[in-house]
């Protein structure tokens, strides 16, 4: 072969060649939807902090990269664990996974806030939650399969607390005390709702669980003891914008016990309404506004 001929040769591969892979840049307000599916914010200011998403010509996601912010790059410390790393938000959404309103380090000492730790693939694999104080009050642990989706995750808890409190829509106060150490394991529909939660020790021993129904504005949920004997259930209505209107809660024959209804005035931030058994008010509670 002629060396013409060959230079030809090398100019058309090279001029023809087709990249093995596609990178686009993601804010750190992690959306794993749009991650996964490569669609970028319309604009970066990549002197700030952002993620280097690089995806194989197919379409999927092949790695994702953090690259702090310019006065962030000398400063930040690296992970001790290769392609990990801890970033800090104010809200965190585990039904969507998406975390939300991103913080530097520093400035997350002021306020209670979410410690996200990603993979290398842009999958969030724990996030804490730390109270004002700094102290962990608990751990989300994610649980991926191989194409990057989630069917399941743990809530660990570091501290004695009360599941209603956390959820009033799932949980029940009857039934709701988790001790430190305990895990909650949520069982998730495909568009992040839960379909059972089970609660545990560290050592996986069974205590309760619940499972849940759900309708149009409306959703059943139903909790058992560990030998899975009913104990008793309630439902909640939801108005249009899917804030709870009634909480009902009945025993394990079905009579009501006692029920919580909402109002939303545009002068308060709601009104709270006790009622007993024999569905009448006993107590209304208003409260105010943030800043009233």
């Amino acid at each position: 072969m002629s060396k013409t001929l060959l230079f030809i040769l090398l100019v058309l591969q090279t001029g023809f060649a087709q990249p093995d892979s596609l990178v686009k840049y993601f804010s750190t307000n992690i959306m794993r939807t749009n991650v996964l599916k490569g669609k970028p914010e319309k604009s970066v200011d990549k002197k700030e902090a952002h993620f280097k998403a690089v995806y194989y010509t197919s379409g999927e996601l092949k790695t994702i990269e953090y690259l702090p912010a310019n006065w962030d790059k000398n400063k930040r410390k690296k992970s001790r664990s290769p392609g990990r790393v801890k970033l800090y938000y104010l809200k965190w959404n585990p039904k969507t996974q998406e975390l939300l309103e991103g913080l530097t380090r520093r400035e997350a000492r002021a306020w209670p806030h979410y410690r996200a730790t990603v993979d290398g693939n842009g999958l969030v694999q724990e996030v804490d939650y730390i109270s004002r104080s700094g102290k962990l009050q608990w751990t989300f642990h994610m649980k991926w399969d191989d194409y990057g989706k989630s069917k399941e995750y743990d809530i660990e808890f570091h501290s004695k607390r009360d599941l209603s409190i956390l959820n009033k829509e799932l949980f029940a106060p009857d039934l709701s005390m988790v001790r430190s150490g305990w895990i909650c394991r949520y069982k998730i529909e495909d568009n992040g709702i839960p379909r059972s939660v089970e609660i545990m020790d560290q050592l996986e021993n069974l205590y309760y669980f619940y499972e849940f129904k759900y309708s149009k504005r409306k959703l059943q949920s139903q909790y058992f003891s560990s030998d899975s004997t009913f104990i008793g259930s309630h439902t909640v209505k939801f108005n249009s914008k899917s804030r709870p209107l009634r909480i009902a809660y009945y025993n394990k024959n079905g009579i009501m016990k006692n029920a919580v209804e909402y109002e939303y005035p545009k002068d308060a931030k709601m009104i709270i309404s006790q009622i007993n058994s024999k569905n009448r008010v006993v107590q209304r509670t208003l409260i105010p506004k943030e800043g009233n």
